[in-house]
């Protein structure tokens, strides 16, 4: 600190007189702090954003280290996790099959089936009725025969069936006295 006047002071304020000769240094030191500022600021900041980066670059390191470590403890369970739930569907689905087995309804494999023979027979069906009608296509009439007439009574059909039922009765009875 530069004192140019005693602290006793001459005025009668020592008190005052170092205060004032404080802040004028307090102000002599910023005004130089500034000027060294302006002289090494840029090599100053430069230097201050390498150490930035250098801390940062291992700060990362540091904390990625963990994090890749946990994520592949995590994939691990992850996976580990997949294979249970497919082996636990897969044992659900075949009790399921087992009991719709049992009670007899179908599956949708076993309708899927039924829908497949059914196109089949369908296919089947059609080849065999364009065969028959390329056969009847080909195949001559044959002539038409005219049909015996039949022999009219003039009775009912009740009243022939009991005529009939009547004609058996007395051949039946005819048959046992003889």
């Amino acid at each position: 600190m530069t004192t140019t006047k005693s602290a006793n002071g001459k005025n009668g304020y020592p008190l005052a007189m170092l205060i004032r000769e404080s802040a004028h240094d307090i102000w002599l030191a910023g005004l130089g702090a500034y000027a060294r500022a302006g002289e090494e600021g840029g090599r100053l900041f430069d230097s201050l954003v390498d150490l930035g980066e250098s801390v940062e670059r291992k700060a990362r390191e540091e904390v990625s280290r963990p994090i890749r470590a946990a994520e592949r403890g995590v994939e691990g369970a992850r996976n580990a996790v997949t294979e249970v739930l497919e082996h636990i569907e897969l044992l659900v689905e075949r009790r399921i099959a087992k009991t719709l087995h049992a009670l007899q309804i179908p599956t949708h494999r076993d309708v899927a089936e039924l829908a497949q023979r059914v196109e089949q027979l369908n296919k089947t069906v059609r080849q065999l009725t364009r065969e028959r009608n390329a056969a009847k296509k080909k195949a001559p009439r044959p002539a038409a025969t005219r049909k015996k007439p039949t022999r009219r009574t003039g009775r009912t059909g009740a009243q022939q069936k009991k005529a009939s039922s009547t004609a058996r009765q007395k051949r039946s009875t005819t048959a046992r006295r003889a």
